[in-house]
């Protein structure tokens, strides 16, 4: 744990650390954008035809950007549909070759690669593990060549990593794949939010990062759709169904990477370059459009627009690290995502236990995911507009409760395998909820510093827990996995029992500091959240 939290700390160092001007922090690019300014007087928040402005200096000379509301949404839209996509489809590929293996778990695999079940858990942790190991060299590879040249690059070497799995034959082999896939994959994710988050302001960025966590919320479901396919080329040129699954991902993986490379621009400023800047191009992004896109992320944070002046001290650590609003987060990740992160990777076997066929399970397994993915973004909506992140967390972790108590005590037996395959897509089908959860630390993170930290522990405690979750379900506990069910459900209870926990001292915490305000109004400024009322507030809750 110890190094892990170190590891994900030096992340946050390279992610948080700024360089010389505003653009290069936005967005690493040639182009000079910096802060002039909040804007003037002028500036409106009523009506689409109001304008906003705000100085950016583009090439070395001072530009006043003006722009309506329309103009905005119209910029934004682009790169929604343009930008995130690609991103999107990059993670969902890695959360597909991450957690393909429960397909492949209900082939032939096994057989001939002469593993037991316990065998194949290890692998899979190594996965996670060799995730972290990497994680502070690849992210500062990353910042040094830039995200628009190494984040392809990385996506086509675990895609080569992937399709070299076909060539496990030993249970030394499918330690080695797995740790290189780990490897290979280390830092995608804090590298694209990274990237992420210079593209959006702090008012976009929690939808979007749900639509970022989309694909790979419905990866379990694509995957199964996969497997179900693959298996059926069993025998096909001399290959096993669990082979093609791996070639399969693994080609479509790499296919991804060079898209990425082709089509993710430098900055908003060079949409007009592709193939990482080398081919000319009309571009999504006129200049004058690309103006206001970055004009409107400095008005939003001006902080993004200072000089280089921000770093991250040994105090700022300890001041995340001794801080008690940050440990709630911690505890929260680490025991609601393994709740049913088992399932993951077991989810298609445990069903093809109830007397299914491989390929039907991998069929049966596909729809809970998808809806768990829909829900996730019906209460993201829903966030976004009332900002209430812990009464939408604690309504997935009682879902997911309900779930594993009828799981629990359900026969694994054909005789009953519709009464559990219902109990078990309720379970799996609750709302995706860890987007909503990364977005509430870093919006209770008052300065970039402490939210880069706050993030980094985030994300190290989250590939920690995949070194465990899929532990519980073991060979000796087969088929009723009552062991299994039983640490689902008591790692379920600490996840309700800390939301409920967090949210009281939240609230707590507001109600001291609105009557601390009331007597000293100049604490006003330490206010996170202003409701709709005017009302300020320490924290989201």
């Amino acid at each position: 744990m110890a190094s892990q939290v170190t590891e994900s700390l030096a992340i946050a160092a390279a992610a948080a650390a700024p360089t010389k001007t505003a653009a290069q922090l936005i967005n690493q690019a040639d182009v000079d954008v910096k802060e002039a300014g909040l804007g003037t007087p002028s500036d409106t928040e009523s009506g689409d035809g109001a304008y906003y402005h705000q100085h950016i200096e583009r090439n070395g000379q001072r530009v006043l950007v003006s722009w309506t509301k329309e103009e905005e949404r119209r910029v934004v839209r682009k790169a929604d549909w343009l930008f995130l996509p690609i991103f999107a489809l990059m993670f969902t590929w890695m959360a597909i070759d991450r957690t393909n293996v429960s397909g492949v778990l209900t082939s032939t695999f096994l057989a001939d690669t002469h593993m037991t079940r316990d065998q194949a858990n290890t692998g899979v942790s190594l996965l996670w593990f060799g995730i972290v190991l990497l994680e502070i060299p690849s992210n500062i590879i990353l910042h040094r060549v830039g995200p628009h040249h190494y984040i392809p690059l990385q996506v086509v070497v675990w895609g080569v990593a992937e399709a070299l799995q076909m060539r496990v034959r030993s249970a030394g082999a499918w330690y080695a794949a797995r740790l290189g896939l780990g490897l290979a994959e280390s830092g995608f994710i804090p590298g694209s939010l990274y990237v992420l988050s210079r593209w959006y302001t702090q008012h976009e960025l929690a939808s979007r990062t749900t639509l970022f966590f989309f694909g790979p919320s419905v990866s379990a479901a694509f995957g199964s759709l996969i497997s179900a396919g693959a298996l059926r080329l069993e025998g096909v040129r001399g290959l096993a169904g669990w082979q093609w699954i791996f070639l399969i991902c693994g080609v479509s993986t790499i296919a991804t990477g060079i898209l990425a490379f082709t089509l993710v621009p430098k900055s908003p400023h060079d949409t007009n370059r592709l193939l990482g800047g080398l081919v000319p191009w009309s571009g999504w992004l006129s200049e004058r459009e690309a103006d206001v896109f970055v004009a409107r992320i400095i008005r939003a944070d001006p902080k993004k627009g200072q000089a280089s002046t921000m770093s991250i001290g040994l105090k700022d650590i300890t001041d995340v690290l001794l801080d008690w609003t940050t440990w709630p987060y911690l505890i929260v990740c680490l025991s609601g995502l393994q709740s049913v992160g088992g399932l993951a990777t077991w989810g298609a076997t445990i069903v093809q236990s109830l007397g299914f066929t491989s390929i039907r399970a991998n069929l049966l397994n596909a729809p809970a995911p998808i809806l768990a993915s829909l829900f996730g973004l019906v209460l993201s909506r829903f966030v976004d507009r009332y900002k209430r992140f812990g009464y939408t967390i604690m309504l997935t972790a009682v879902w997911t409760l309900v779930g594993l108590i009828a799981l629990y005590h359900l026969p694994v037996t054909t005789q009953a395998s519709w009464s559990f395959y219902a109990a078990y897509v309720f379970t799996v089908a609750a709302p995706s909820w860890q987007p909503l959860n990364v977005t509430w630390l870093s919006l209770n993170a008052k300065t970039p510093q402490k939210r880069a930290i706050a993030y980094a522990v985030y994300i190290g405690c989250s590939n920690l827990g995949g070194t465990y979750g899929n532990q519980v379900f073991r060979g000796s506990d087969a088929p009723l996995y009552r062991k299994a069910w039983a640490a689902c459900l008591a790692l379920g209870a600490v996840w309700l029992a800390t939301l409920i926990i967090q949210m009281s001292l939240f609230k707590w915490s507001n109600r001291r500091f609105a009557k601390k305000a009331r007597d000293d109004p100049s604490l006003e400024d330490e206010a996170l959240y202003t409701d709709r009322r005017g009302r300020k507030y320490r924290y989201y809750w």
